[in-house]
């Protein structure tokens, strides 16, 4: 009976998806080394890795939610191309951009920063994920029928301490303590440069604070790090649009110092960026060379607060290199020392300067 028993565990855990897996590599001298870099780091830092295949994990704080900032796109991506997959959606279909549409920071409020354009669904998806624009995420997020809509798709899958509840628009106003914005049809760029400018520095200050605490579009490190980890494995969406999402991921322009800062150049890292004046995140999914002592991927989710912009990112690059140099069995490799610019030789004689020249 208790082979039946035992078979019949391991059916119902293929049945529902589960993977069954040998335990993992010890992570008790990583979590020391995660310990030691939290504690100098100056920000409250939450940390979560994943191995993948092995499904060894380890945190830090990973249990307490954290603002995602940017890294609030991965969803919204996940709707969209959950959406093509089912035929509700085209990348090819024609999104309008009007001028209450524009958003600050990146690509389209520099290049169209009153709007009337029309951008296609998968031009959208390439540009908050790469470049992180928030126009883009705002439009897209409409486009698959708002934040109600990704909530539910957090749920359906499991997600429960992933939380989209507003535009980039309006995070962005109660951020920066502003009360009582018009219509969202009148949030022309000009305006919200100025409504935000107007903001007396003691409300900002307050709102900043509000805005750590929310739990609005929050993630726990543990909760993001087992979405990349899911994301990996192809379990989240079909093979053609997971390499997709992958692969704009890995071409991410944003944070070079962060998850990437003091990992090898040929790295492969489909990662993903949040940034405000008090939070700076990094999240991805680090492919293990093939000389590692232990092979695979890394899903790590690192949220820092509250700290110097400099600071917080180099805590990151260190938490990431920590698990990068546990995970390979080397360390890393030294950064190379700057080049000294060569001694110019002196003049035989000062050059003389025409009188007339100012």
């Amino acid at each position: 009976m208790a082979i039946i028993r035992a078979l019949l565990a391991i059916l119902l855990a293929l049945c529902l998806g589960v993977r069954i897996i040998a335990s993992g590599p010890d992570l008790s001298t990583l979590r020391a080394r995660f310990d030691r870099i939290t504690a100098a780091s100056k920000g409250h830092v939450g940390v979560a890795v994943i191995h993948v295949e092995s499904g060894a994990q380890m945190g830090i704080n990973a249990d307490k939610a954290f603002p995602m900032a940017s890294v609030y796109k991965l969803p919204i991506a996940l709707e969209l191309l959950t959406q093509v997959s089912q035929g509700k959606l085209s990348l090819d279909r024609q999104v309008w951009i009007g001028p209450g549409d524009v958003r600050a920071c990146c690509t389209i409020s520099r290049r169209h920063p009153d709007g009337g354009v029309f951008i296609t669904a998968g031009e959208l998806l390439e540009l908050m994920i790469v470049h992180s624009d928030n126009t883009a995420a705002d439009a897209a997020l409409k486009l698959v029928g708002g934040p109600v809509v990704v909530q539910q798709r957090l749920r359906t899958l499991g997600f429960d301490g992933i939380n989209v509840n507003r535009y980039e628009g309006d995070i962005n106003f109660e951020m920066t303590g502003v009360s009582n914005p018009p219509s969202r049809e009148e949030w022309t760029l000009d305006l919200q440069r100025r409504l935000i400018a107007e903001v007396p520095r003691q409300a900002l200050r307050a709102a900043r604070v509000q805005y750590v605490a929310d739990p609005r579009d929050s993630s726990t490190p543990n909760e993001m790090a087992r979405f990349l980890g899911r994301l990996q494995l192809g379990n989240l969406l079909p093979p053609v649009p997971t390499r997709l999402l992958l692969d704009l991921m890995t071409h991410a322009t944003t944070g070079p110092a962060r998850l990437k800062g003091k990992l090898p150049k040929d790295t492969v890292v489909a990662h993903k960026t949040g940034t405000t004046d008090v939070v700076i995140n990094d999240v991805g999914i680090i492919t293990l060379p093939d000389d590692a002592a232990i092979k695979g991927h890394l899903a790590i989710a690192v949220f820092v607060t509250n700290g110097r912009v400099s600071a917080m990112q180099q805590t990151i690059a260190q938490l990431s290199g920590a698990a990068f140099e546990f995970f390979t069995g080397k360390p890393l490799p030294k950064p190379a020392a700057p080049r000294r610019a060569p001694k110019r030789p002196r003049p035989l004689s000062t050059p003389r300067i025409a009188a007339s020249a100012k």
